[in-house]
């Protein structure tokens, strides 16, 4: 009978460790985020069946592009979307690599463009890093690695980073947009000793040490054989507020930027139209982008902009179709002109993602 007594309390006390162990490794798995409207766009109207994201609905329906996969890799580690992300990190070594690990910036049905990107590179390291420290995946740090190598070798002059490299030959440009700084991307070069002390300064030093137009505007361009800067006479918002969001995640000054956005949403009703002028600070353009305010909001978290967030994510959320019986439900689209672009539609994803784990409602 002891014996008997015996047996079914260890088997009691095993049975606890089991259910123990299964809890703590549920409660330590980071757990999947619910579906927002425009992810189930995406995955609809975007997605091919073998998961790559086409440019458009029309012309550039076969047009693939590396800055795709990484927004949608970024926000896929946001999400915590395991299954989905390991898909998007085959997809990339599948379709955009060959015997290197610099990322050709696009595909035309399977034909790989010549370059790579910079900002594509560096954003796709960057979610690869994060996607190691959720999941603690290896794999996703090497791969990390592999790419970084490669992007601290050839996109590199004189200490400097540059736009793009020929993949095959290895030649390479002479100048740099400054939004294609990615900050966590180039720390993570540093940390890894890929890039030296200097080079990571000098970079860093580059974007944050910028000269700020009279109009509060950001040069485009910047030219490391000369030491220069470069402003663009129409002014890209999207270009504007990459390097604002950057400059905050280094800790940069985007007050000019902040008042900007505050003035120009007053005086046009909640809107910001895509361009203005780099003289007269008034838009060239009567179009709204999604992927603008998008940029913007993601500044704006970075700043504790809150007030500025809500504004803009409302301007922002104007522009979905948010009819859940409507055909392109959750889309930033023209139905009529079915005119669209993938990242009009990923920005605003990843930027509602952000702002949603802040704690902040549109």
């Amino acid at each position: 009978m002891k014996k008997k007594l015996f047996i079914f309390v260890a088997f009691i006390i095993i049975l606890s460790i089991i259910f123990a162990i299964i809890l703590k490794s549920k409660t330590d798995s980071p757990v999947k985020k619910g579906e927002l409207m425009a992810e189930h766009f995406i995955k609809n109207h975007l997605t091919e069946e073998n998961g790559l994201i086409k440019n458009d609905l029309l012309e550039e329906s076969h047009v693939y592009l590396s800055e795709s996969i990484g927004l949608w890799m970024t926000y896929l580690v946001e999400k915590k979307d395991k299954a989905e992300f390991d898909l998007q990190a085959n997809l990339l070594q599948d379709y955009f690599m060959e015997d290197n690990y610099l990322i050709s910036w696009r595909l035309i049905n399977t034909e790989k463009a010549s370059s790579n990107a910079l900002i594509d590179d560096l954003r796709i390291i960057s979610s690869l890093i994060k996607a190691s420290e959720t999941w603690g995946d290896s794999k996703y740090h090497k791969l990390a690695m592999s790419i970084a190598k490669d992007v601290s070798q050839y996109n590199m002059v004189n200490d400097n980073f540059i736009n793009h490299v020929d993949i095959e030959t290895k030649y390479q440009g002479d100048f740099l947009t400054l939004s294609y700084l990615d900050p966590e991307a180039i720390r993570f070069l540093h940390e890894e000793k890929l890039i030296t002390e200097e080079q990571y300064l000098k970079n860093r030093e580059i974007l944050i040490q910028a000269p700020i137009s009279e109009h509060g505007f950001f040069p485009l361009t910047y030219y490391p054989d000369n030491d220069e800067y470069e402003f663009a006479t129409e002014v890209n918002l999207i270009d504007q507020y990459y390097v604002g969001y950057y400059r905050a995640l280094w800790g940069g000054d985007v007050s000019s930027l902040v008042r900007f956005t505050e003035e120009t949403l007053e005086k046009y009703d909640n809107i910001l139209f895509g361009r203005f002028s780099a003289d007269h600070k008034k838009p060239t353009v009567d179009y709204e982008g999604a992927s603008v305010y998008a940029l913007a909001i993601l500044m704006c978290l970075e700043v504790e902009e809150y007030d500025l967030v809500h504004t803009l994510m409302e301007s922002m959320k104007g522009l979905q179709i948010s009819d859940s019986y409507d055909e392109y439900y959750g889309g930033y689209i023209d139905v009529i002109s079915l005119d669209t672009h993938a990242f009009d539609n990923l920005l605003p994803l990843l930027a509602e993602r952000k702002a949603l784990d802040e704690g902040i409602n549109k």
